[in-house]
């Protein structure tokens, strides 16, 4: 039970409340301490998280060799003939001429499907089959049923045997050749009331001279033809009506070539024939030097960025006297005040951190370390010799900057020389290029760096050491509190004694006023 002031008179209240305000003065500095550490791993946690970004995005650049290879194809002609070239393209000159295009077998009805006008390929065949012009059978089952056979690229047929019941419709029947693995693709025309069939890839796959590409039917044991009678009877297809199929020809550099389509690859250069032709056209395939170009300036640009970010990490003021703000105080100041003193309190919270400095350090070092080539031909060994070199202002802390004529020189000479210069493997730091080393850096400093701020996936602040101090704090904080509570209710206590003692003393005292004044009247 508290009392507060009864017989006293004084403010109880305001003198514990006082009294404790002075106690806790030590828990203010233990929470400032405590944000002080989330907010440092926050920092850490950026510079991992574009350490990462750029560790991955240098893969990608760099040290892809389509992108440090890339090749482009001219044509004399691109209505003709169109081409691109892979990474291992040879660069030269192809000369196509006498172009006959690759062409897909096709049939069709020979006949209308219907008499009936209003035949409705949505609606079941078997009700419409009276309007039919040709047979129209079911097996025993009461099943529509058939099959076909077309030929994959090694010619070896693909068999596909089909039955349905009564209530589908001719679309559905249709749909379903279009989805298996035939290769072919049809469709029914309302106005003819014919139906078209044909093959979705170019070029002759029956490897029997003269055969079929799309055979009605499929071969039993003997090797005999069955199961064609809806498709020769019901739809009207005949197998003689065939036509279309071709394989693409043409002359290549002075050889008589063929192939099943009209886009196909010869010498690593993909090549379109779009058009048929006699005259010849050339195909020049060379070093695509802009999209090399671009691909080195990439990987620079983001190195500087990334130096730049973590360089003013590690050389931001620290402002010793601007903790992190409490609750309590940031409701004691303005809003423009808060934001001025918070500026201050995240600052250089990781100035001249050592795993910092030293991963800025070391992947300067990376790139200035020579590269020995596989190849003692090779060029290059120096990232200098292809125009890369650190600016001369020493304030940049080592920002790269680039002679862009040297270095389109260098890809113009030595595409490889460049690539291997930044992609160069080996078992010695020195056998590697300059994006391998870098990464390998990187991938050290973000283990480093994870152990001492963790990673967001992390379920745990015991798996590493901010984590750790951060739950440190909020023992010794949550202890404190506790303290605090007993020094509390010990305060109330001696207060509640003294309005105790004194209460007894003016009942005391008013006794013996009321005695002495009982006294008087005696008297």
């Amino acid at each position: 039970m508290r009392l507060s002031g009864f017989a006293s008179g004084m403010d109880i209240n305001q003198m514990v409340g006082d009294l404790m305000k002075a106690e806790r003065q030590p828990l203010q500095k233990m929470q400032q301490d405590q944000q002080e550490l989330i907010l440092k791993m926050a920092d850490y946690r950026e510079v991992n998280r574009e350490f990462m970004q750029f560790r991955n995005n240098t893969f990608d650049g760099v040290m892809r060799r389509s992108s440090m290879d890339s090749k482009q194809v001219t044509s004399s002609n691109e209505a003709a003939v169109s081409g691109t070239a892979g990474a291992g393209a040879a660069n030269g000159t192809y000369t196509i001429s006498n172009v006959e295009r690759a062409q897909s077998a096709y049939n069709f009805s020979d006949d209308r499907i219907s008499t009936d006008d209003e035949f409705d390929p949505s609606q079941s065949l078997y009700e419409q089959r009276n309007g039919l012009e040709g047979d129209f059978t079911l097996n025993e089952e009461g099943e529509i049923e058939f099959g076909m056979t077309t030929f994959d690229e090694s010619g070896d047929p693909v068999e596909v045997e089909f039955s349905f019941d009564q209530s589908d419709s001719l679309n559905d029947i249709l749909g379903a050749i279009n989805t298996s693995e035939l290769g072919v693709q049809t469709f029914y025309d309302n106005n003819s009331q014919q139906v078209s069939i044909s093959r979705t890839e170019t070029g002759v796959f029956n490897p029997n001279e003269d055969g079929q590409e799309i055979v009605f039917g499929t071969a039993n044991e003997d090797g005999e033809l069955v199961g064609s009678g809806f498709l020769t009877g019901t739809l009207q297809l005949n197998q003689g009506s065939e036509a279309g199929a071709q394989n693409a020809t043409f002359q290549f550099n002075g050889l008589d070539m063929e192939r099943q389509s009209n886009d196909f690859e010869i010498n690593g250069v993909n090549i379109s024939l779009n058009n048929e032709f006699t005259d010849p056209v050339t195909l020049n395939v060379a070093n695509n030097t802009d999209e090399i170009f671009d691909t080195v300036m990439d990987f620079v640009d983001e190195y500087n960025e990334l130096i730049e970010m973590v360089d003013g990490k590690v050389s931001q003021e620290y402002y010793r006297d601007y903790a992190p703000l409490t609750d309590e105080q940031r409701r004691e100041m303005s809003e423009s005040e808060v934001e001025m003193w918070e500026e201050r309190a995240h600052s250089g919270l990781v100035r001249n951190d050592r795993m910092l400095t030293g991963a800025l350090n070391q992947m300067r070092q990376d790139f200035y370390t020579p590269v020995n080539p596989d190849d003692p031909n090779q060029s290059f060994s120096q990232v200098t010799e292809i125009g890369i070199t650190t600016t001369s202002n020493y304030q940049d802390r080592g920002r790269l900057e680039v002679d862009e004529a040297q270095l389109r020189s260098a890809i113009e000479q030595d595409p490889e020389a460049v690539y291997q210069m930044f992609a160069s493997d080996g078992e010695e730091t020195e056998d590697k290029g300059i994006a391998r080393r870098i990464r390998d850096s990187l991938s050290g400093s973000i283990d480093l760096i994870s152990n001492r701020a963790g990673r967001s996936e992390m379920a745990s602040n015991q798996q590493f050491t901010i984590g750790r101090e951060i739950d440190q704090a909020e023992d010794r904080i949550s202890n404190f509190e506790r303290r605090m509570q007993q020094v509390e209710e010990r305060h109330w206590a001696q207060f509640t004694a003294m309005e105790q003692a004194m209460a007894q003393a003016n009942a005391q005292a008013e006794q013996m006023m009321s005695q002495m004044g009982g006294m008087g009247q005696q008297m």
